[in-house]
């Protein structure tokens, strides 16, 4: 097992530096996974581990080797509207992101990501790329959407919000017309929001950031550009789940 001290830790991934290398290294379970060049190669005990194990090692792998290249995830959940812009959704969790994500799909448009979303650049533009990561939406949301109140919907075991997966149209990618910084609240209020306040809101959801590697500059400039697109700030509650699609096309108009 690598023997180089961790540089960073990700959950129960640890990760040290070894020149251009970095070695991830699962607590649990002491199965290494390395990423060289944009490129994962697998490491001691990875072959013997469970598959749960394989998974967070090979998320944070993808998450470092696309880095490389030029797209950052962010802590989101992004949609395509009917004219193919995306939005992403941006919150902490528990802010809302994957209920409303449903919301806006259930309504015709398509899911780049529930819980996550790559963003690059295209030129001078931004593109939101696709995070394949299940859209899971809790089944105490049932009576704003029936159909989750399925028998044959299991949540997954130990999810405190018990969560179902719902299958809904995938986009692979698209330009980004605007960031919504959401949040939960007992009143609606739907308003721009200030460059600062996105980019506070970014670095926050984009931990990567902070990496003290060749790719934290760029990183961050990207942020800064997603920051100065058209940004709204969402304070929702239950009753703005089937208008949204109309609110956020209204803010484009």
């Amino acid at each position: 097992m690598s023997s180089a001290p961790v540089a960073w830790q990700w959950g129960d991934v640890d990760a040290s530096d070894h020149g251009e290398r970095t070695c991830l290294t699962h607590r649990r379970a002491d199965a290494e996974l390395w990423v060289n060049e944009g490129r994962l190669r697998r490491g001691a005990g990875y072959a013997g581990a469970d598959s749960a194990v394989r998974q967070e090692l090979a998320r944070v792998g993808a998450i470092l080797r696309l880095r490389q290249r030029g797209r950052y995830l962010v802590h989101a959940a992004g949609v395509v509207d009917q004219h193919g812009r995306a939005w992403l959704l941006s919150g902490d969790s528990g802010s809302g992101k994957s209920t409303l994500a449903y919301a806006l799909a259930r309504a015709g448009w398509t899911v780049l990501g529930d819980d996550g979303v790559l963003i690059g650049r295209d030129g001078a533009g931004l593109v939101a790329h696709a995070w394949r990561d299940p859209l899971r939406v809790s089944q105490q949301l049932a009576d704003a959407f029936p159909e989750i109140d399925d028998d044959a919907l299991r949540p997954a075991a130990g999810d405190p919000r018990n969560r179902v997966a719902m299958r809904m149209r995938g986009a692979r990618s698209a330009p980004v017309a605007g960031l919504v910084l959401i949040e939960r609240g007992t009143r609606f209020e739907f308003a721009p929001a200030a460059p600062v306040t996105a980019l506070a809101a970014l670095v926050r959801q984009s931990p990567w950031v902070i990496l003290g590697d060749a790719y934290a500059r760029p990183h961050l400039d990207l942020l800064r550009h997603a920051a100065a697109q058209r940004v709204f700030h969402l304070r929702h509650t239950s009753a703005e789940l089937h208008s949204l699609a109309t609110v956020l096309l209204g803010a484009l108009a």
